[in-house]
């Protein structure tokens, strides 16, 4: 029997993690919480999970950027993959810059997020993250990617175009890497193994390597 896998959850705040406030939508729900929201994770892989940030994406700096990497840096040789919740305004910069960040990496780290909080009857928040876990333990999958309604988009092509819409992401200039559908990953674009040394970076600069 294949032993599971195993999936660092990163949470930086954004609408998935968002509860109603008096002043609208505000990051409060934990990362241990958005598992309980997602029981059947439980079948697909083993999570950890830590709160790395709990913010708007509206704030999201580059500076926050580095903090992610210096969590996955910390963490790589602990882990199969990587998945972080984020918010869907600026999820498209960080997906890029991550990219950049972390180069050569077999082990997949997944950006992913909801245009409505996973404590909602009706929401994307559920799916989106089961789906991001699932393509994290897939034996095929490495690199940087954005996992966002059925969709996995390479970092560097990702864009958001829909405000509102379940279908907020496309990728630009380049095909979807895969679909997700019943749980099940139907690649469009097979990935050739890396063959040189995953690198890390503090900054989208080369000249900032940390590993």
């Amino acid at each position: 029997m294949q032993q599971k896998k195993r999936i660092l959850l990163l949470a930086t705040g954004g609408t998935i993690a968002s509860r109603k406030s008096d002043n609208g939508l505000k990051p409060q729900i934990t990362p241990e919480e958005l598992i309980e929201y997602i029981p059947q994770v439980k079948e697909i892989c083993d999570v950890e999970a830590v709160q790395l940030l709990n913010l708007d994406s509206t704030n999201m700096e580059p500076s926050h950027w580095k903090l992610m990497v210096h969590a996955i840096w910390e963490h790589y040789d602990d882990f199969d993959g990587f998945v972080i919740a984020h918010g869907t305004d600026t999820m498209a910069y960080t997906a890029a810059a991550l990219s950049y960040m972390v180069q050569n990496t077999k082990k997949p780290i997944v950006i992913t997020g909801a245009q409505k909080p996973i404590d909602l009857e009706i929401t994307d928040a559920k799916s989106n993250l089961i789906d991001s876990f699932l393509y994290a333990a897939d034996d095929r999958s490495q690199g940087v990617q954005i996992v966002f309604d059925g969709k996995v988009i390479a970092g560097t092509r990702a864009k958001k175009v829909r405000s509102k819409s379940y279908n907020a992401f496309s990728s630009i200039d380049y095909p979807s890497l895969a679909v997700i559908q019943d749980m099940n990953i139907m690649r469009y674009i097979p990935m050739l193994p890396y063959e040189e040394d995953c690198l890390l970076y503090t900054s989208p600069s080369p000249r900032d390597r940390t590993r």
